[in-house]
């Protein structure tokens, strides 16, 4: 049998791959560490306030090394902000299934509740508490939480222009996505700042959420 006769007839090699079960393992794993610094650096915020806490502090409470908090997070501030993403998908949603301006109004008023509900999820109402407190016990935190709030409207105005579709490129229409969704994020903000001065202030959940409503009803 020739050398080329042997190769036709050889076994081709197997492709390396990791199993899934092995992936969803460390994928787990990973989220259960995330998830340890973060509630480490929740009772030290509670306890001393955010200024007075380090990522070395942080590092001791969760019991990993310095270097296992900076894998997963690049800033103390970036811990206290670590749900910031969870408010944005029903957003997304509410302006891309919007047919009319007035349905856009609805669905994005509808969405702001749902985020604020988001936040008083029973199982996660105490660290909400904190976050409040401490939110507004910090000036730094308070001007860590501007930038957010601007990426927050820069956000809404993109899903605005893609929703208008070639009118946006009138910069008549464009300047107008652009008041909406500064007018509308501003809305959004009084409505979370009343939640967090509610909950700061210890009141329970219904009054919160009154709070928050009525605040963003307002704007």
């Amino acid at each position: 049998m020739t050398s080329a006769a042997r190769t036709d007839t050889a076994p081709a090699p197997r492709a390396r791959t990791s199993p899934p079960a092995t992936t969803g393992l460390r994928e787990r794993k990973r989220e259960r560490t995330r998830r340890a610094i973060a509630q480490a650096a929740f009772r030290l915020f509670a306890e001393d306030g955010f200024d007075a806490v380090t990522l070395t502090r942080i590092a001791a409470a969760a019991e990993v090394a310095p270097a296992t908090v900076f894998t997963h997070y690049a800033s103390k501030e970036d811990i206290f902000f670590g749900r910031r993403d969870d408010f944005e998908p029903k957003v997304t949603a509410a302006v891309t299934g919007a047919a009319t301006g007035a349905q856009l109004l609805e669905r994005l008023g509808r969405a702001y509740v749902e985020a604020f509900e988001i936040a008083l999820e029973e199982d996660s109402m105490d660290q909400a508490r904190v976050f409040s407190r401490v939110l507004l016990d910090s000036a730094a935190l308070r001007r860590s939480y501007h930038p957010l709030a601007h990426h927050r409207r820069l956000l809404l105005e993109g899903l605005l222009v893609e929703r208008a579709g070639p009118r946006a490129a009138d910069p008549a229409v464009r300047a107008e996505l652009a008041a909406f969704a500064a007018l509308a994020n501003t809305a959004r903000e009084l409505g979370f700042e009343a939640l967090h001065e509610s909950l700061a202030a210890g009141d329970p959940t219904d009054r919160v959420r009154e709070a928050a409503g009525a605040a963003l009803a307002r704007g």
